[in-house]
């Protein structure tokens, strides 16, 4: 058995406070948590977020962390179906690895290119959004639901190249937030 890579032993970790705390899997787990709120479940369900809170629209940490959810869901499905058709999924990985992943500082929260941002285009963080902060944040919940994908894949190339941009989120949000 080989080592195991920053992002499967912290994948490890967190399965394992789960346990005491079964809430937690719910940040993580993109495809088939166990446990969600309302508002997640009406928001992954096609209710739009202010539908779902009546007429509250969500708290923008909470928005950050569906939108990620999602983004991390549709990079894992895009990479899916080009390793189905022949294509190297690897690529598209290390393409949104690349766009998550650039260094520091952070003016703005990175984010997929191929993909729609948390907020729409032109309009400011919403005030509680400190992209320098919450950037390492980011990174860290996407590299956990990508190890998810990881750990979950039977084929060995397609969850390597899942677990290598898990490991490279993981690193790279543990770099830029120690000091945070």
């Amino acid at each position: 058995m080989g080592t195991l890579t920053v992002g499967a032993r912290t994948s490890g970790l967190v399965r394992l406070i789960t346990r005491l705390h079964p809430e937690l899997h719910d940040l993580f787990d993109p495809h088939g948590p166990l446990l969600m709120s309302s508002v997640t479940r009406a928001a992954e369900a096609g209710d739009t977020v202010e539908t779902a809170l009546n007429p509250q629209p969500l708290p923008p940490r909470d928005a950050l962390l569906l939108a990620v959810r999602q983004t991390v869901k549709g990079v894992a499905e895009a990479a899916i179906v080009a390793d189905q058709i022949g294509r190297d999924a690897g690529e598209t990985l290390h393409e949104v690895g690349d766009d998550l992943c650039p260094p520091p500082p952070h003016s703005k929260i990175p984010w997929p290119r191929r993909w729609p941002g948390p907020w729409p285009p032109g309009e400011p963080y919403p005030i509680d959004i400190d992209p320098e902060f919450m950037t390492p944040a980011v990174q860290a919940t996407a590299g956990l639901a990508f190890q998810a994908y990881a750990d979950g894949v039977a084929d060995p190339k397609l969850s390597a190249a899942f677990g290598e941009l898990a490991d490279r989120l993981c690193e790279t949000a543990l770099s830029n937030g120690v000091s945070g």
